[in-house]
Formats: C-alpha cells, structure tokens, sequence
C-alpha cells in the first residue's frame, strides 16, 4: 500500500479561500480516503474540494502501482542481466550485433475511425459518475467561483429515478461549454445597480 500522497500547490487557488477549520477537515479526509479509502457524502460542503484532490491521489496511485509492478516483474526475472568478462551485459553486446534499422511506420486513420472515436468520446457521459463531473470540472477550477461551481455542480449531479444523475438524461454534454452557459445565466439573474439623481427622483435641479 502507499503510504504517502502529494498535494500540489496549483490547488492553493481554491483551498486558500478555505477557512483554517475548513482545511483541517479536508485534511482530514484525504488522510482517511488515502488509508481507508472512505470518501465524504456529496451533500458535505467540502465535497468538490476534495474531488479535486482526489482526482490527482487516484493519478498518482495509478502511476505508483504501475512502477511497483513492473519492479516486481523485472524482480522475478531476476534483475537486471549479468555483466560478462568483457564488463559489457548480455543484452548490449547482443543488441549491437543483432539491432538493425527499423523501417518506418505510416499509421493512418480513416473518416470512420475518427467519427467513431467523437462518437465514443460524447457517448461516455451518459455513465457518468459525481466523480466523473469533479474530474471534468477541474480544469476550470480557477476560472469560476467557488459558490458558481457547487451550484453547477448540486444541479447536474442530483439523483433520477433511475439510480444515474441528472446531466447523464441530457441529449449532449460539454463541461467548459456548460459552465460558461451557466455562469452567463448566474451572471444575468443579478440585480442591476442604477445611478441615482436628483433628476430621477423628481428633485429640480438647484
């Protein structure tokens, strides 16, 4: 198991908006998610905080594991190959003799694979998960608001019948193009701030 995890100071952004109880509590679940894998309720009001946390501890233990399995491999080959007289190992005197130029490879893609391949890429959202949106959402983390990114996000996740959540009943899904929607109608239902004069209020001019 790893017994470490990084937190990287690109997410001081949205954490520092956090208060000193806030953060000791977010700590608290990431030390608990890392060691026992408990994830907090959607409903808490740290939860897209630690999403976006999370994303890069699942990365990171991703890649970790993958380096502890090929560690593993290789130790079960024995290591790394044995030197001869000459101090050269096996496999670099084989190589310089047995290497030769590799032609080479024109890969092309047709109109179909790469109709496909948007195809399977706009499908993907209709089995989305909350944790799904969090990844989706952290790239514009920085660029909205905190309060504007827990209200895109309690709305689209709220549960259906179903068992799925809300934007997978949806015919099509951009998370940057839903965003910038959202926050042009966020931004429309403000009070619109008037000047007032003497002028406005009846008042004559003195």
């Amino acid at each position: 198991m790893k017994k470490s995890f990084v937190l990287y100071t690109d997410n001081w952004a949205t954490l520092k908006h956090l208060s000193n109880e806030q953060l000791g509590e977010l700590m608290r679940m990431l030390f608990e998610y890392q060691i026992e894998g408990n994830t907090p309720e959607p409903s808490n009001h740290l939860f897209i905080a630690f999403g976006f946390i999370r994303s890069a501890m699942d990365r990171d233990l991703e890649k970790w594991n993958e380096r502890a399995e090929r560690a593993r491999v290789n130790g079960s080959k024995g290591g790394r190959p044995k030197e001869n007289q000459d101090g050269l190992q096996e496999t670099q005197k084989t190589q310089s003799v047995k290497s030769k130029p590799k032609k080479p490879v024109n890969v092309s893609v047709s109109v179909n694979d790469s109709v496909n391949v948007n195809v399977n890429a706009n499908a993907n959202f209709k089995k989305w998960s909350e944790q799904d949106l969090i990844e989706a959402m952290t790239p514009y983390k920085d660029r909205y608001p905190k309060e504007l990114l827990n209200a895109f996000f309690n709305y689209w996740t709220e549960p259906l019948a179903n068992g799925k959540i809300r934007l997978t009943s949806q015919d099509a899904w951009d998370t940057g193009r839903r965003l910038v929607t959202w926050k042009k109608r966020d931004t429309d239902k403000q009070p619109q701030t008037s000047t007032i004069t003497r002028a406005s209020m009846g008042l004559k001019m003195q």
